[in-house]
C-alpha cells in the first residue's frame, strides 16, 4: 500500500529537474499513476486546458450599471477592469480558471452529500430529545401546509445550487471539447440568471442564531451534518467567486469583433447595447446577443412602471408579515405566537443583544429601508431629477446587497419548526407572517433586479444635450 502511494505521488524527473510545479505537471502525474485514483482523476482533469495566460483582454463593453463605453482592457491575473465613471467591475482575471471552479464544485457535492448523511442538529430539554436531519428543516414545513415557503428553501438552498455546480463543472469540463454551442450558451445563461437566488450562507447564518435563540432553553449540539454543511457553504462561495463571467464567455466562443468606440459616450447615444449576460456589443435594434443568445434590451422592458408594481405589492404584504405571528410555539398545551418584533423584544428581553439587534436589523429595518429606497429612486427618476447620479446608484447597490439577507427571519422559522417538535411538551410552528414576510423579500429583490440603473445616467445625458 505505502509502495502504490509512493509511486502514485513521485515526481517524474523532468518535472523533478525543474523545479516547477503546475496544473500540467499535475496532470501528467495523475496520468502516469496506475492506482484507481489516478486513472479516476485524470480522465477528470485531462479534457480540461491548462495553459496558463498571463494576459487576458476583455471585450469592449457597456458597463451594465451606468452604460458608458468600455474599450478593449489587458488584464494581469489579479487585476480587475472598473467602469472609471462609476466604478462597476466589470471583468476580473482570476487565477486558474478552468481548473478552480472544478476542483471547489466536486468538493462542495461531497459536502452537500455529507450535509444529507447525518444529524445536523440535536435539541434535549428535561429528558426529551429531537434529532432533526437538514432535510426535515423543508420536509416540515411542506408537512404543516406551508408549499410555499417549502418550495423556497428547496430552490435557495438546494435546487439551484446543485444546478449551478453541474452547469458550471459541466461548461468547464467539456470546454475544449465537442458540445452543442446552444446548449452550452444556456447553460451559460443559466448561471447567470439563478446565481443572484443562493442563499446557502443566508441559511448558515440562521442556523447560528437559531443556536443562539436555544441555548438558554435546551441543550443543543452540532451534528456531523452541521459541519459538512459550513464545508459546502464556503466551497459554493469559493466556487462562485473563481470564476469570472465575461471571461467564461470569451473562452467559450471567443472574443467579440473589434469596435471603434468612444471611451466618453454611453452606449445608447452611440448606437450600441450591451448585453447583461456575457458583455458583447450589438447594433440597437438587435433581438438578440450574437455571442450568448440573450435577449437584447437597450433598456430593460418595462421601465418603471414594473418596479413599481412590485414595490406596491410588497408594501401590501409587508403589514401583514409584521402583523401575525411569524410562529407559535406550543409549550404544555400553552399556544404563544410570536410576531417578528415580538421575537425581537424576548431576545433582548434574554440579554441576546447582537442577535435581537441581528434579526431586527435583518427582517425590520432592512425590508424596509429597501421598499423606500427604491421608491424614492423610482420617484428621482420619474420626476427627472439629475443630482448627484453616483450616490443614487451606490443607493441602489446597497438594496440589491442586503436584500436576499431578509431571508434570514425565515430560514430560522424553518429550523426551529423542524428541531423542537416534542409533542406535548413543546412544539414550533411556522405562522402566517412566515408566507408574507417570504414573499416581500422575494419581491423586494425582483422589484430591485427589475429597475435599470441606466437610468439614472440617461438623465445626465439628457442634460448635457439640452445644454
Amino acid at each position: 500500500m505505502g509502495t502504490g502511494l509512493s509511486k502514485s505521488f513521485s515526481l517524474p524527473p523532468a518535472i523533478a529537474a525543474s523545479g516547477g510545479w503546475s496544473l500540467t505537471s499535475t496532470t501528467a502525474i495523475i496520468a502516469s499513476s496506475g492506482s484507481t485514483t489516478g486513472l479516476i482523476w485524470g480522465f477528470i482533469l485531462h479534457p480540461v486546458s491548462h495553459q496558463h495566460h498571463t494576459t487576458y483582454v476583455h471585450d469592449a463593453t457597456a458597463c451594465e450599471e451606468c452604460d458608458l463605453l468600455i474599450p478593449a482592457t489587458p488584464l494581469e491575473v489579479g487585476q480587475a477592469s472598473c467602469c472609471p465613471r462609476c466604478g462597476h467591475t466589470l471583468s476580473r482575471h482570476l487565477p486558474q480558471q478552468e481548473l478552480r471552479p472544478i476542483s471547489y464544485g466536486f468538493a462542495a457535492l461531497i459536502m452537500f452529500v455529507l450535509a444529507n448523511a447525518f444529524t445536523f442538529m440535536s435539541f434535549s430539554a428535561k429528558g426529551v430529545g429531537q434529532e432533526m436531519t437538514f432535510l426535515q428543516s423543508i420536509t416540515t414545513l411542506v408537512d404543516e401546509g406551508y408549499l410555499f415557503l417549502g418550495a423556497v428553501l428547496s430552490l435557495t438552498l438546494i435546487g439551484l445550487p446543485l444546478v449551478y455546480m453541474g452547469s458550471i463543472m459541466l461548461v468547464l469540463w467539456r470546454v475544449d471539447k465537442d458540445l452543442h454551442s446552444n446548449a452550452l450558451r444556456s447553460l451559460g445563461r443559466l448561471l447567470c440568471r439563478i446565481k443572484p437566488w443562493l442563499m446557502v450562507d443566508v441559511f448558515l447564518v440562521g442556523v447560528l442564531i437559531s443556536l443562539v435563540k436555544l441555548m438558554g432553553m435546551a441543550d443543543i449540539k452540532m451534528g456531523l451534518s452541521f459541519w459538512a454543511f459550513v464545508g459546502y457553504t464556503v466551497l459554493l462561495i469559493k466556487m462562485i467567486s473563481s470564476l469570472d463571467q465575461m471571461w467564461l464567455w470569451q473562452r467559450l466562443f471567443g472574443p467579440t469583433e473589434a469596435r471603434e468606440i468612444d471611451p466618453e459616450a454611453g452606449a445608447l447615444e452611440s448606437g450600441l447595447v450591451g448585453c447583461h449576460i456575457c458583455g458583447a456589443l450589438s447594433e440597437v435594434g438587435s433581438h438578440s446577443c450574437s455571442r450568448c443568445g440573450g435577449k437584447l434590451h437597450a433598456r430593460k422592458p418595462g421601465g418603471l412602471n414594473r418596479t413599481w408594481a412590485l414595490l406596491f405589492t410588497s408594501a401590501i404584504l409587508y403589514i401583514p408579515a409584521n402583523v401575525y405571528p411569524i410562529m407559535d410555539t406550543v409549550f404544555l398545551g400553552d399556544d404563544s405566537p410570536s410576531t417578528i418584533l415580538g421575537g425581537v423584544v424576548l431576545l433582548w428581553a434574554m440579554g441576546s443583544y447582537p442577535i435581537a439587534a441581528v434579526i431586527f436589523f435583518a427582517s425590520v429595518v432592512v425590508p424596509l429601508v429597501k421598499i423606500l429606497a427604491l421608491f424614492w429612486l423610482c420617484y428621482m427618476v420619474q420626476r427627472g431629477n439629475v443630482t448627484s447620479p453616483l450616490g443614487k446608484l451606490k443607493l441602489y447597490r446597497m438594496t440589491e446587497f442586503v436584500g436576499r439577507w431578509s431571508m434570514i427571519d425565515v430560514f430560522v422559522v424553518a429550523i426551529l419548526a423542524g428541531l423542537i417538535r416534542l409533542d406535548n411538551l413543546m412544539t414550533i410552528y411556522p405562522g402566517p407572517a412566515a408566507v408574507a414576510f417570504a414573499g416581500v423579500v422575494l419581491i423586494t429583490m425582483v422589484a430591485a433586479m427589475s429597475f435599470d440603473s441606466r437610468l439614472i445616467w440617461d438623465l445626465q445625458q439628457g442634460e448635457r444635450e439640452r445644454e
